[in-house]
């Protein structure tokens, strides 16, 4: 039996009223799910899985945004209460977002985001145990639209609509083997499943944002 939990939270951004030139926000991304598998006989499998991402801006103009995402992310599986393996990846970010008034309290946007991605597995039922690692770049295209809720709150959506990602992959220190990936339909902060740690991700997601300047 297959059982999943996840949340996902996206606080504090900026409201349509203030996004002026020169106004700073601060935000951020949280998320944890699990993953349990029970057959009826054999090993109980569980994942967890987390996601932490806080994050700085400012309006250069009153409709273009750059911001900073500093992205933590990191997951364990276990079998019958014993830890199996481990992953911890490592993922700024570096975006823009162009933004399109529709109404006073609605706007469209386009974003543009730049990313390093790192990652580290540890795998326990190895003797000794072993270490693997990613490292690359990945770059991707978003939407979204902002709903002001109040003068300094807002509610964000985003949508991943291309992403790119090139990966190099090492087993203890030594390389073997790169990836290149091109996706439809992406996590704005980043793209590659393996620096991700088992795909914890989200294409879509929804969030408060606040001004605080």
């Amino acid at each position: 039996m297959k059982k999943q939990f996840l949340v996902l939270v996206v606080v504090l951004i900026s409201s349509i009223a203030y996004a002026q030139k020169g106004s700073w926000y601060i935000g951020g991304v949280a998320g944890y799910g699990t993953n349990t598998i029970e057959p009826t006989s054999g090993t109980k499998s569980v994942t967890t899985s987390w996601a932490f991402g806080p994050e700085i801006g400012t309006f250069l103009k009153n409709d273009i945004q750059l911001g900073f995402i500093l992205g933590l992310n990191g997951s364990t599986e276990k079998d019958d209460d014993e830890k199996t393996s481990e992953f911890f990846g490592f993922s700024p970010t570096i975006y823009v977002r162009k933004f399109k008034k529709v109404t006073d309290n609605f706007s469209l946007f386009t974003g543009l985001y730049f990313n390093y991605l790192s990652g580290e597995t540890t795998d326990f039922t190895s003797t000794p145990e072993e270490k693997f690692s990613g490292s690359g770049f990945g770059v991707s295209l978003g939407i979204g639209a902002a709903f002001a809720l109040s003068p300094r709150w807002t509610a964000v959506g985003q949508y991943g609509l291309l992403g790119y990602s090139s990966i190099t992959y090492k087993q203890d220190d030594t390389e073997i083997g790169k990836e290149s990936d091109f996706n439809v339909g992406v996590n704005t902060v980043g793209s590659s499943s393996f620096v991700q740690g088992n795909g914890s991700g989200a294409v879509f997601n929804i969030g408060l944002y606040y001004t605080f300047k």
